[in-house]
């Protein structure tokens, strides 16, 4: 990497604005119907500008086709597999796959296989946290409805089969 290149990057403001370590234990994960949330990284610990999530998801769970409208999404596949989908564009992702998908794109994914899928979840700009810790206040899918809205999220349905 040239000079040039490291005196730019050397300028960059620091990502974390709070130094922190998280140990590994379950503290502070939400866990609704099976899928087993962990933030790691939170709005507050990154001055607003991502949140890191570890996702444990049983077998067969789903999310619906939806759109980020304000946050890019990057997902790390630790264990397990999924079926992945842009729109109508369905892709196969095994453990150590990455995904990228920029705001805007329509995409969800579901967990293939018999066992569960454990996934990082990295969103860029942070905000996306809260919405997670909202989820506990979700008693039916107009809730849920509301709260994507509130986060700029559009819940467009199911999957595609």
């Amino acid at each position: 990497m040239s000079n040039e290149a490291m005196s730019e990057i050397s300028t960059l403001p620091s990502l974390q604005t709070i130094a922190y370590m998280l140990q590994s234990d379950r503290a502070g994960a939400a866990n609704r119907r099976g899928l087993q949330i962990s933030v790691k990284a939170t709005t507050i610990q990154s001055g607003g500008r991502f949140n890191l999530f570890e996702v444990e998801c049983p077998p067969g769970f789903a999310t619906p086709l939806h759109i980020h409208y304000v946050a890019d999404v990057a997902i790390y596949v630790l264990e397990g597999a999924l079926a992945v989908f842009w729109g109508e564009d369905r892709k196969e992702a095994a453990t150590g796959s990455y995904l990228f998908m920029p705001r805007g794109t329509p995409h969800g994914f579901r967990v293939t296989g018999a066992r569960g899928a454990r996934i990082l979840h990295l969103s860029v700009p942070g905000g996306l946290d809260k919405f997670i810790h909202e989820r506990e206040l979700w008693a039916k899918t107009s809730d849920l409805l509301a709260a994507a809205a509130r986060y700029k999220i559009e819940i467009m349905g199911p999957l595609p089969d």
